[in-house]
């Protein structure tokens, strides 16, 4: 018997089970069970909130929590064999032979690569252990700026995921949900979500977005940033990998005691592998043209705010969100800059997912602030 005939009878014997198995639960007393049906169905079908960054997937299952937090990676070979997806694929960015093509199907937080992106979601949506058929609405963060193009690509490789629904939602919008603004009141909050791709700024009130801007210079530029200094000011070569992983672990814009770390790579003039010592105070220089495009955006979104919110945001200040946030000292950095009160919440990296977990289980509250 071949594969996909195995597999359509194990499908049909697990509906014969759950279709016989909830006939009896009814029939123990019809009348009393009689709203038994929807109560049962809600139970089976399986709402998915994923927050799917540039850099990064958080995939938030009903009743199992959040099941997925990879990089958003895939490998595969010349033939589109997928080889690895997340944290294997990402190992493996910059190691590789000709044979095998390692990348990043989002770009700017939405899918560059359509066929590549709808394998990484199956394969994230697989990880979950929820069977295709039981899935019912998946909910999607992204950026306020996506084009109606942009927005059917997510939309198709969700569908093709297996999603009978698939509704999004802007990732500032998500975030203060996750972070527990109540965004369908009066009062205004200001949000600046930083994510790999992206960085969305948006003031919320009464569920819809008075005021946004979306600006495509987030945490790949400051990896950026590092290969460009490392390669002009050390004559020395690294990769992506290496760049994300000195600001993960090393950057900071505090003025705290200024420590030192070692960035190992390669010579530009004659290849040879050589490191270099430096102190953490460079990174104020090695950002600086990041961190003035970020701070200029909020500048102007603040431009365009309505005076009469003005108030708000001076007393609730600016919320910072996503990865990007993480930053070490870019709160303070930011409360310089534009005088105002800068906070990061505990939960920065999942306020998208957090977002979108609480939207599906109060669903009908929220259906407002979702992308039409």
């Amino acid at each position: 018997m071949c594969y996909g005939a195995r597999l359509n009878l194990e499908k049909d014997a697990i509906l014969g089970t759950i279709y016989f198995y909830f006939i009896d639960y009814l029939s123990i007393n019809p009348k009393k069970y009689r709203n038994s049906m929807f109560h049962f169905l809600k139970r089976l079908f399986v709402d998915i909130g994923v927050d799917l960054g540039t850099a990064n997937t958080v995939v938030y299952v009903g009743h199992k929590g959040y099941v997925v937090n990879e990089p958003s990676v895939i490998a595969y070979r010349k033939n589109k064999e997928i080889i690895a997806v997340g944290h294997p694929a990402k190992e493996m960015l910059g190691k590789t032979h000709k044979g095998i093509t390692v990348i990043r199907p989002l770009a700017d937080g939405v899918i560059a690569d359509f066929v590549a992106g709808e394998e990484m979601i199956k394969s994230f949506i697989r990880q979950s252990n929820i069977p295709r058929f039981l899935i019912n609405r998946i909910l999607i963060g992204v950026p306020t700026g996506v084009t109606s193009v942009e927005k059917r690509a997510v939309v198709e490789s969700a569908e093709l995921a297996g999603a009978r629904k698939v509704f999004l939602v802007s990732e500032p919008m998500a975030s203060a949900i996750g972070v527990g603004v109540n965004v369908l009141g009066s009062n205004a909050n200001m949000i600046v979500d930083i994510g790999g791709g992206t960085t969305d700024i948006a003031v919320i009130n009464y569920g819809g977005l008075v005021v946004d801007n979306t600006i495509r210079v987030a945490g790949d530029e400051m990896n950026e940033s590092i290969m460009r200094f490392a390669k002009y000011e050390l004559n020395l070569r690294i990769g992506e990998s290496t760049a994300e992983r000195i600001k993960m672990e090393q950057a900071t814009l505090s003025n705290g005691e200024p420590k030192t770390f070692v960035i190992k790579g390669l010579d530009v003039h004659d290849g040879i592998p050589r490191q270099v010592e430096l102190g953490t105070h460079v990174f104020a220089e090695v950002f600086q043209d990041v961190l003035a495009s970020i701070t200029n955006a909020i500048m102007i979104t603040l431009d365009k705010l309505p005076p009469e919110l003005a108030g708000d945001v001076i007393d609730r200040g600016i919320i910072l969100t996503g990865g990007g946030a993480l930053l070490d000292g870019l709160d303070a950095y930011l409360r310089n800059k534009v005088n105002l009160p800068v906070s990061r919440p505990p939960n920065a990296l999942f306020c998208v997912a957090e977002g979108t977990r609480k939207i599906l289980e109060n669903f009908e509250m929220y259906k407002p602030v979702l992308f039409s």
